[in-house]
């Protein structure tokens, strides 16, 4: 397994989001709450919430060669990155030097 090439915290769906940019794909992970855990957390007083915590993470890919297309808008805070392919976009938001790296290393990939 190679290294990443790139790696920054983003906010995408409303969530933050550890990415990571790799020769041949694109990952990234959200962490958020996990119904069953609070649920069953709720239940028992709150043992089973120290125990095992209430952080559930959700870890999506895109293969490189399925990006089509890669833009940006600039917004005041932060830049919007839309990484496009057949079936979704994913909308990254990250910082404007971020986003610049971002945007340039994944059209690099695709064009190699």
């Amino acid at each position: 397994m190679s290294a990443a090439l790139l790696q920054f915290t983003s906010h995408i769906d409303g969530k933050n989001a550890k990415v990571q940019v790799f020769p041949d794909r694109l990952e990234w992970t959200k962490a958020g709450l996990s119904g069953g855990k609070v649920l069953a957390g709720a239940a028992t007083l709150g043992l089973s919430v120290l125990a095992t915590g209430v952080r559930n993470k959700d870890m999506e890919m895109i293969p490189i060669r399925a990006i089509t297309s890669v833009t940006s808008k600039k917004g005041l805070a932060n830049t919007t990155v839309s990484v496009i392919t057949a079936g979704n976009t994913i909308d990254f938001k990250i910082g404007h030097g971020e986003a610049d790296k971002l945007k340039s290393t994944l059209l690099q990939l695709m064009a190699s």
